[in-house]
């Protein structure tokens, strides 16, 4: 697949720190250097916490959905910062904006990449590093194979792929940070809007 674009593969195991390092020299050494980062792997857990819980399923999935984005973050954090910034994107999913009874621990997984990416948003800005999510509904990759049959019987679209990397493309040439955009059939993406924390309560009478 990377042929089409001139690109280059170079196969990462992203639950790995070392191979994340690996991944970002040879992206130098190829490149010069590293503007945009897309951390996109992800899985799906295949349990949840009763007596379907494995422990070797959970652990591989926080592996790639979270343990991929921090490690891929602290691994080519160093090269935009070497060129004066630059702009990351993690792909989180609609999972981490909204309840997923079916597969909790996913959910848990990419609620994880959002706050990481609304904290790490201003973190990062006072090195001109911004940091970003994507969070797409069912979006056409192998990780819905098994949900096809369920969102055709409910007449759920599917996602195409351009939509989510079309996306992608107005984060890392716009200027927000910290933003989490859901990208859903039918609607125009755009950074999900957060309430506030609501603050501490004066005490009564004070």
């Amino acid at each position: 697949m990377a042929d089409p674009v001139d690109g280059h593969f170079h196969a990462c195991d992203v639950s790995d720190l070392d191979a994340n390092r690996a991944l970002v020299e040879f992206t130098q050494e190829r490149y010069g250097g590293v503007d945009i980062t897309l951390l996109n792997a992800g899985v799906a857990t295949g349990c949840g916490v009763g007596e379907d819980f494995d422990p070797v399923r959970c652990r591989r999935a926080m592996g790639a959905n979270l343990d991929g984005v921090v490690f891929g973050t602290h691994a080519v954090l160093p090269a935009p910062r070497a060129r004066g910034g630059g702009s990351i994107v993690a792909t989180a999913s609609l999972a981490g904006l909204a309840a997923v009874p079916l597969d909790p621990l996913y959910a848990a997984d990419k609620h994880a990449v959002v706050g990481l990416a609304r904290s790490l948003g201003p973190a990062l800005a006072p090195d001109n590093v911004r940091f970003n999510a994507v969070c797409p509904g069912f979006a056409e990759s192998r990780i819905i194979d098994h949900l096809r049959g369920m969102l055709s019987e409910q007449g759920l679209p599917v996602i195409p792929a351009e939509a989510v990397a079309d996306t992608v493309l107005r984060i890392v040439t716009g200027d927000d940070t910290g933003q989490c955009w859901f990208i859903q059939a039918g609607r125009e993406p755009e950074p999900f809007r957060f309430r506030n924390v609501p603050g501490p309560a004066r005490p009564v009478g004070a």
